[in-house]
C-alpha cells in the first residue's frame, strides 16, 4: 500500500485525523480539491466570526472595508493552514478530486496531472454544501450562499435570507449592523426551531429591535422585478442579494458504489467509531449524518485516530455535542429539548429549572434585561439531561454543563462548585442550588415518584 491512511477532505474532521496519525508515525495523504481547511476555514465558522466580531466593534470601517478585512483574514489563516499541512512529517498533501475504484484504491485528478493511490485505510470527510432552494423567476446573480456571500465586496441594500436556522441567525444580526436592509423568511413558526421555545422568542425580540424584518411561517414564492413574493401574500420589495440558508446536504459525489460503501440522501452509515459497512473505510464530519458542527467533527476525528492506531483500546461510547449560535445574545445547547425529552421520559421524571441573568449580580451590575440558564434534569438522581443558556457569552460557559450532560456532573455536584464571584456562569450553580433545596424535602415522593415512572413509557 502506498499509505498508512489517506483521507478524503481537509476540513477539522480530515486534519484532525491527518495530524493524529502523522504525530504517531504513519504515513498519511490527505487529499483536498478546493482550499486547505475545508467550510470552517474558507467559507463558515472563520469568516462568519470575523464578520460578527467586525461588525460589533471596529465602526471605524465601512461596510466595504469590512467585507474586505474578512477576506484577508480568512485567507492569512488557510495560508497559515497550507504551510503548515505542507511541512507535517509523514503527511502527503495533494490538491486533487478523489474517486474511489475500490476499497483500498483511490484515482486523484486535478487540472495537472491524473495518479491512482492505495491505502489500508480511507476516511472520508469530505463534508457537505449548501441545499438548493428553486424560486422561480430568481436569476442566479441575485442568489447567494454561505460559499459565495464573504466574496461579496460591497454590501447589499437588501438582503433577504431564506432560513431561520444558524446560518440565516447570524448572518441577520451581522449584515443589519453593517447596515443593510435584511428581511428574514423561515418555514417554521419561529426561529432557530431546535433550540426551546424561550430562545427563539429572545432572539426574535432582538432581531426585531434591531430592525431584521421577519417574515415566519412561510416560504419564497416567486420573484419578478426585484421583488420576492412570499406564500402568505406578502411583497419584499427591492430586494439585491438573496441569502440561502436553508440547511447542508453531504458531499457523496466519491465514486461510492465503486468501494461498496452504504450511503443515503442524508449521509455515508456507520457505527459509533465513525466505521461504514466496509472493514477498512470511515466516515466521519458533516458527511455522517451524526455530525453537524466543527468541533464535533474534530471530536470524532480524534476518536478515529484511537481507533484506527489502537483498535484494542475501547473509545467509549460518542458523547452528546454542545452547539452554540453567535447571535445577539449567543445560544448555547446541549442535549435535546424540554418537547424531545418528554417523548423519552414521562414529564413526571423531568425537573426544569430557570435562572434568568438579570436576577445574578452580574447580570444586574451588568444592566442585563434578559438571557438565562435552563436546566433539565432527572428527578431524585439530579442527572442533566439538558441545558440551554442565552447570554453574551453562552459558548464560554456550556462547557461545564456539556460535561454534565455527559455523566461528569449531577446538580447535586453542581450546586457544590465554588465560581468566581460575580459571573453569569453563578446562574448555573443557582439552577442546581434550586433543584436541591427542592429535592431533598422531599426524597420519599421523588423516590417513589423515580421508581414508579423511570422505567415507563411516556
Amino acid at each position: 500500500m502506498d499509505f498508512h491512511t489517506a483521507i478524503i477532505g481537509s476540513g477539522s474532521a480530515g486534519i484532525t485525523v491527518a495530524i493524529g496519525l502523522a504525530g504517531l508515525g504513519k504515513k498519511v495523504a490527505l487529499i483536498e480539491r478546493a482550499h486547505v481547511g475545508g467550510d470552517c476555514t474558507n467559507v463558515g465558522c472563520v469568516p462568519s466570526k470575523t464578520l460578527i466580531h467586525l461588525a460589533d466593534h471596529d465602526k471605524t470601517l465601512t461596510p466595504a472595508e469590512v467585507l474586505a478585512k474578512v477576506r484577508e483574514h480568512r485567507n492569512h489563516l488557510r495560508d497559515e493552514e497550507t504551510k503548515w499541512l505542507s511541512n507535517t512529517q509523514n503527511i502527503s498533501l495533494k490538491r486533487a478530486t478523489a474517486s474511489f475504484l475500490d476499497s483500498h484504491r483511490l484515482e486523484l485528478i486535478s487540472d495537472s496531472h491524473q495518479e491512482i493511490i492505495s491505502a489500508e485505510n480511507i476516511v472520508i470527510a469530505s463534508g457537505s454544501k449548501p441545499k438548493k432552494l428553486d424560486i422561480s423567476g430568481l436569476p442566479e446573480s441575485l442568489i447567494v450562499t454561505n460559499e459565495s456571500l464573504f466574496d461579496l465586496e460591497a454590501l447589499p441594500k437588501h438582503l433577504v435570507i431564506v432560513g431561520a436556522g444558524i446560518i440565516g441567525i447570524e448572518m441577520a444580526f451581522a449584515f443589519c449592523k453593517l447596515g443593510a436592509e435584511v428581511s428574514l423568511v423561515g418555514k417554521n413558526a419561529r426561529v432557530l426551531s431546535a433550540s426551546e421555545p424561550e430562545a427563539s422568542e429572545l432572539i426574535e425580540k432582538r432581531l426585531g429591535e434591531l430592525g431584521v424584518s421577519l417574515h415566519l411561517n412561510t416560504q419564497p414564492e416567486t420573484f419578478k422585478d426585484q421583488v420576492l413574493h412570499l406564500q402568505n401574500g406578502e411583497r419584499l420589495e427591492h430586494v439585491d442579494k438573496v441569502l440561502i440558508a436553508v440547511g447542508r446536504e453531504p458531499n457523496l459525489n466519491l465514486g461510492l458504489e465503486n468501494a461498496g460503501v452504504s450511503f443515503s440522501q442524508n449521509g455515508i452509515k456507520t457505527n459509533a467509531h465513525g466505521k461504514t459497512n466496509v472493514p477498512n473505510i470511515y466516515a466521519i464530519g458533516d458527511v455522517n449524518p451524526n455530525s453537524a458542527f466543527t468541533h464535533s467533527a474534530n471530536a470524532q476525528g480524534r476518536r478515529l485516530v484511537q481507533k484506527i492506531a489502537f483498535p484494542f483500546l475501547p473509545v467509549g461510547k460518542e458523547p452528546i455535542y454542545p452547539s452554540a449560535i453567535f447571535s445577539a445574545p449567543e445560544v448555547a445547547q446541549v442535549g435535546p429539548g424540554l418537547e424531545t425529552l418528554k417523548q423519552r421520559y414521562k414529564s413526571e421524571l423531568i425537573k426544569s429549572y430557570r435562572i434568568d441573568l438579570k436576577d445574578t449580580d452580574r447580570g444586574y451590575t451588568s444592566f442585563l434585561e434578559d438571557g438565562f440558564v435552563l436546566i433539565h434534569a432527572m428527578a431524585l438522581t439530579g442527572r442533566v439531561l439538558s441545558a440551554t443558556i442565552v447570554a453574551p457569552s453562552a459558548g464560554e460557559m456550556i462547557p461545564l454543563l456539556t460535561n454534565a450532560v455527559n455523566g461528569g456532573s449531577s446538580m447535586y455536584k453542581l450546586a457544590n462548585l465554588v465560581f468566581p464571584y460575580p459571573t453569569l456562569a453563578e446562574a448555573i450553580k443557582k439552577a442546581a442550588s434550586n433543584y436541591v433545596f427542592a429535592t431533598l424535602p422531599n426524597l420519599l415522593k421523588d423516590g417513589r415518584t423515580y421508581l414508579f415512572n423511570r422505567w415507563q413509557s411516556p
